[in-house]
């Protein structure tokens, strides 16, 4: 219980550099994708600003996305930018009664201005990827951005953009951090609480032992 205390303690000091990080990174204002990608030393977290234009034909639904306990999906598209294809994040929607069938999403195809902010996919060792036909709308578990470069024939930058400006289609509420630094602090203090109970059970229990020897 102390090593969990203790390890609580350091994802709370991860999550206060990520967030001194972002601060840092976004203090800046927006940046073109460009710029971003080609010459920031790592460009996630940065706000970009930047033109593409999407390819509405291959739409892909992530999975299992929540919101406000609602189940749901990320709508994601290749767009055409000037550093090449990217995957963008345009937001969440929410799921139908049944999963036979995807809710119905609308997106232009023209050339279109986009604000958002890099990110680099999150690995998840307990989400396999389950499309294996390219065959579209498609329902995706997981952003990786090597295998979808493969299953779409086309080469993805490694990064995806989540946008950020409103949009009533969609539910962007994008966050750097799921859990904040606070809650790692308020989980620690209560390991180190059970195990400083269970070092008092225990000595309890040695001296009630001790006296009955006695």
């Amino acid at each position: 219980m102390c090593g969990l205390g203790f390890w609580q303690l350091d994802r709370m000091e991860q999550k206060e550099q990520r967030l001194a990080s972002i601060a840092q990174k976004q203090s800046g204002g927006l940046m073109g994708l460009q710029t971003a990608i080609r010459s920031a030393g790592d460009p996630r977290d940065l706000r970009v600003a930047f033109t593409g234009t999407p390819d509405t034909s291959r739409m892909m639904y992530l999975d299992n996305q929540i919101e406000n306990g609602q189940v749901g999906y990320d709508i994601v598209l290749p767009v055409r930018t000037d550093v090449g294809w990217a995957l963008v994040n345009y937001g969440w929607v929410k799921g139908l009664p049944t999963r036979d069938t995807l809710p119905q999403v609308e997106i232009g195809k023209s050339l279109t201005e986009y604000e958002g902010v890099v990110t680099s996919p999150g690995y998840n060792p307990m989400v396999t990827e389950t499309a294996v036909n390219a065959t579209f709308p498609l329902r995706i578990q997981a952003l990786d951005t090597d295998y979808l470069s493969t299953l779409l024939r086309t080469p993805l930058i490694d990064y995806v953009v989540v946008l950020t400006t409103p949009d009533d289609k969609f539910i962007r509420n994008w966050s750097p951090v799921v859990m904040p630094p606070e809650k790692h602090l308020g989980y620690a203090i209560q390991w180190f609480g059970l195990a400083f109970a269970a070092l008092i059970i225990g000595l309890l229990a040695l001296r009630k032992k001790e006296l009955s020897h006695e």
